[in-house]
This record gives structure tokens, C-alpha cells and sequence, in this order.
């Protein structure tokens, strides 16, 4: 789970995915960034399920299951990503 480099606060699961796209501290609602290290991490996470889209065409499976198991994928991906997150006080460059 993510702490804030602020206050030193560790966020619950609910509180990071409520404040996912703004960062904002819920105890001492200073701005915070995601780290460089962990937005590769998670962008490499993230691109798995779109990866293993195409092994449809390899099996005998209509488009549909591969869809609905894509989307269930993003969102098993989606609800890990609090436990992956790690918080900056600045805006590290990506590369």
C-alpha cells in the first residue's frame, strides 16, 4: 500500500483507489506523485492483459470470451494496483 512521503501515513486499499487519479493525502491532504520505479512497474502490469489478447486468434475461442476474460483481467490489474503503488513528493521523470 502506498505512504505518503508527507506525513508518513500508510493508505488503506479504499483510500488509494478513491484518491487513484488526484493523489491527494487523505490525512494531510498534501499532493503526492507516483514514482518513476512504480509507474513502469505498474505500465508493464497494466499491458499484460492487452498481450494476451491476441492468443485468440491461436485457439479455437470466439472474440467474445477473449473480450469479457480481457476485461476481467484489467480488472483483477486494476484492483492490485494499490498494492504495487509507491509515492513521491515530487514529479520524477519517467525515464
Amino acid at each position: 500500500m502506498p505512504t505518503c512521503q508527507n506525513c508518513n501515513r500508510q493508505w488503506t486499499w479504499k483510500q488509494t483507489m478513491r484518491t487513484m487519479f488526484r493523489l491527494k493525502c487523505p490525512y494531510c491532504g498534501v499532493k503526492q506523485y507516483e514514482s518513476a520505479a512504480s509507474r513502469k512497474k505498474t505500465w508493464v502490469i497494466s499491458a499484460l492483459p492487452a498481450v494476451l489478447l491476441p492468443l485468440y486468434w491461436f485457439t479455437d475461442t470466439s472474440i467474445l470470451p477473449a473480450i469479457i476474460i480481457l476485461l476481467v483481467l484489467y480488472l483483477l490489474v486494476f484492483s492490485y494496483y494499490p498494492f504495487v503503488m509507491k509515492l513521491s513528493n515530487e514529479q520524477e521523470p519517467f525515464w
